[in-house]
C-alpha cells in the first residue's frame, strides 16, 4: 500500500496510509487534524484538483491563495466531503472520510464551514438560524441552544439582531450570523470559502476580526480568500494554489516577500 512520510516541526512521522495512520492510534499531539494525500478530482474531463497533498495540525491556519479556477474550493468541499473524492484521500483524526465505514453527518458536525454566500434560512430570525442545528443535531434543550447562540451573539457583536431576520441585515452580518450558526455545533476545524467575496469593501473588516480572534483563540482554520493582508497577518502557513497543484507553501512572510515560482510572482504581482 502506498504511503506518505509527513514531516512536521522539522521531525519526520511514521508513514499515513491511505486508511488512517499506518500501524498505531492517531495521537492528536503530533499527527495531522486533517490528512490530505494524493487527492484528484474531476468535473467530466475537466481535472480540477492533481495530487493534492496537505496536512494540518491542530490549531494550524491555513491560508489558500492562488488565482480563479486553481482548486481551491474544491479542495475545501472534499475535505467535507460536500464532493465526492475520486482519488486518494482526506483524514480526520487519523480517519479516512472516503473508504470504510464512516457517519459523514456526524463527522461534517466536527468540521464547520462558511461559505461565500450566507446561507441563512430567510424564514427564521437570526437567533432560530443559529439553534436550528444545536436542537436537531445536537440534541440541545431549547433554553440551552438559546443561551449558546445568545453567547454566540456576543462575541461576533450582534446580540442585539438575535430577533431580526437575514432581510434586515447587512451582507457582513449575515456573514457574521454564518460563522456563529457554524460555531454552535462545536466545531473542531472551521473551513471558510472565500467568505468576503461578496460584501461590499466597508463591510470586509468586521467579517476578518470574527476570524481573528477565532485564530487568537486557537481554532483549526484553512480559509479561502485574496485578502493578502489577512493572509500575512493570521496565517500560520500561506499555501499557493495554481492549475490544480500546490505550487509553494510556507510562512507568510517568506512566501509573499520570497516567491520561488514564476506563477507565484505574476499571481502576487496583480495582487499586492
Amino acid at each position: 500500500m502506498q504511503s506518505n512520510t509527513l514531516a512536521i516541526g522539522g521531525r519526520t512521522q511514521e508513514p499515513l496510509t491511505r486508511y488512517g495512520v499506518s500501524g498505531r492510534t492517531f495521537q492528536p499531539e503530533i499527527d495531522p487534524l486533517i490528512a490530505v494525500i494524493e487527492l484528484r478530482k474531476s468535473f467530466k474531463s475537466l481535472e480540477v484538483l492533481k495530487g493534492v497533498e496537505l496536512y494540518v495540525k491542530k490549531g494550524d491556519v491555513v491560508v489558500l491563495i492562488g488565482p480563479s479556477g486553481s482548486g481551491k474550493s474544491t479542495l475545501l468541499r472534499c475535505i467535507n466531503r460536500l464532493e465526492t473524492i475520486q482519488s486518494g484521500d482526506v483524514q480526520f483524526a487519523g480517519q479516512s472520510l472516503a473508504r470504510g465505514p464512516v457517519d459523514i453527518n456526524k463527522m461534517r458536525r466536527r468540521i464547520g464551514m462558511v461559505f461565500q454566500h450566507f446561507n441563512l434560512f430567510p424564514h427564521l430570525t437570526v437567533l432560530d438560524n443559529i439553534t436550528l442545528g444545536p436542537r436537531k443535531l445536537r440534541k440541545l434543550s431549547a433554553a440551552d441552544a438559546n443561551a449558546l447562540a445568545e453567547r454566540l451573539l456576543e462575541r461576533v457583536g450582534l446580540l442585539d439582531k438575535r430577533d431580526a431576520y437575514p432581510s434586515q441585515l447587512s451582507g457582513g452580518q449575515k456573514q457574521r450570523i454564518a460563522i456563529a450558526r457554524a460555531l454552535a455545533m462545536e466545531p473542531e476545524v472551521m473551513l471558510f470559502d472565500e467568505p468576503t467575496s461578496a460584501l461590499d469593501p466597508e463591510m470586509v473588516g468586521e467579517v476578518l476580526e470574527v476570524m481573528k480572534d477565532l485564530a487568537k483563540d486557537g481554532m483549526t482554520m484553512i480559509i479561502v480568500t485574496h485578502e493578502m493582508g489577512f493572509a500575512r497577518e493570521v496565517a500560520d502557513r500561506v499555501v499557493f494554489m495554481a492549475d490544480g497543484v500546490i505550487q509553494e507553501s510556507g510562512a507568510p512572510d517568506k512566501l509573499f516577500e520570497h516567491p520561488k515560482s514564476e506563477r507565484l510572482v505574476s499571481f502576487l504581482g496583480k495582487v499586492l
